[in-house]
């Protein structure tokens, strides 16, 4: 049951913007992304997820080169062949390119399809451009017939033709995308694949795993739950800084005050969260209280932010003292708005 890391780019730790549209493609863009629980870099390969039992792989080549002719389509495809028929379990086999020639697909407007919408002489280009790579690595001495028709039918061709903008909004919870503009979004997808680089930053060459779980200990990975709360915050953090008008929710603790008096809670409570959010010795202490509330809010609904508050952080003690009382409650008042847009 061993499996043994190759070709794991120990001499490219930068990661690419394509590679980072590959993990946003992963975690925001399918209809099992919920099933998705963390991301790996460079391990498996480019990208690949794995699910909370850590028994499913979900595994990308990206390949960010123009003008992919069909031999290179089918030896970009032996990364991902090569995982198919190791004794590990991989759920999904996904080549994620830049857009295609047109003239090589049978439905021309498709974006996202299998093999079978190759035009046919397209397709068996494909297949000895496979086949060659699969006799250089793994030589002549075993016949691969069988597993190559079985794996080209399996694997999925995705084509990038969107900015790095819209990956991200693919990935917020938000549905009010506008209020962002997309120099702060592409912000966002540029501090993502910084993160995203660093995590790149071992050698795990010739390492050998036994269990999709042991890949975690080499901490090239990120959950999906650090990746949507990075985001959130993101958004959170401007979205408060900038923020014109009372939240719905926390309305009704500025009754009998003021308005001068709830312009100074409002701006407190702003200032608050901002100095949490882009202060380095706080920011982890912010992402963690944004997580636990977001957390909540997957079996819940409530909308009453006192009860809310209570359920999520019983005999609350600030570790920051201008993460009080009063600014948490801001804060959760901000994500049921943001939980009701959705």
């Amino acid at each position: 049951m061993a499996y043994t890391f190759k070709n794991t780019e120990i001499n490219n730790e930068k990661a690419s913007d394509f590679e980072t549209k590959s993990l946003l493609y992963l975690i925001g863009k399918r209809k099992d992304s919920k099933e998705i629980e963390y991301v790996t870099f460079d391990c498996f390969n480019d990208v690949s997820g794995i699910n909370k039992n850590t028994d499913k792989i979900w595994d990308i080549q990206s390949k960010n080169e123009q003008s992919l002719n069909p031999k290179k389509i089918g030896k970009f495809f032996y990364t991902l062949f090569d995982n198919y028929v190791s004794t590990l379990n991989f759920k999904e086999f996904i080549l994620f390119s830049p857009v295609l020639n047109s003239e090589y697909k049978k439905d021309k407007k498709l974006q996202i399809y299998n093999t079978d919408n190759f035009e046919d002489k397209t397709l068996e280009r494909i297949k000895n451009g496979l086949n060659e790579e699969i006799e250089r690595v793994k030589g002549t001495s075993c016949n691969y017939d069988k597993e190559q028709k079985e794996f080209l039918e399996r694997v999925l061709i995705v084509e990038d033709n969107q900015s790095g903008a819209e990956y991200i909004k693919c990935v917020t919870k938000f549905k009010k995308n506008d209020i962002k503009d997309d120099n702060f979004y592409t912000s966002v997808f540029q501090d993502l694949r910084n993160i995203q680089s660093a995590k790149k930053n071992s050698y795990i060459e010739n390492s050998v795993i036994s269990q999709i779980k042991e890949v975690l200990d080499f901490k090239r990975h990120l959950s999906t739950k650090d990746i949507e709360t990075l985001i959130i915050c993101r958004i959170i953090g401007r979205e408060i800084f900038d923020y014109k008008s009372i939240p719905l929710y926390f309305s009704p603790m500025l009754d009998g005050y003021d308005i001068e008096d709830k312009k100074d809670i409002l701006q407190n409570c702003n200032s608050n969260l901002s100095r949490a959010f882009f202060n380095k010795n706080s920011n982890r202490i912010f992402w963690k209280t944004c997580e636990n509330i977001i957390s909540f809010f997957e079996s819940e609904s409530l909308t009453d932010v006192n009860i809310v508050f209570d359920s999520v952080f019983p005999n609350y003690i600030p570790k920051l003292s201008y993460m009080n009382e009063l600014t948490i409650k801001y804060l959760i008042s901000i994500i049921i708005e943001g939980h009701d847009d959705n």
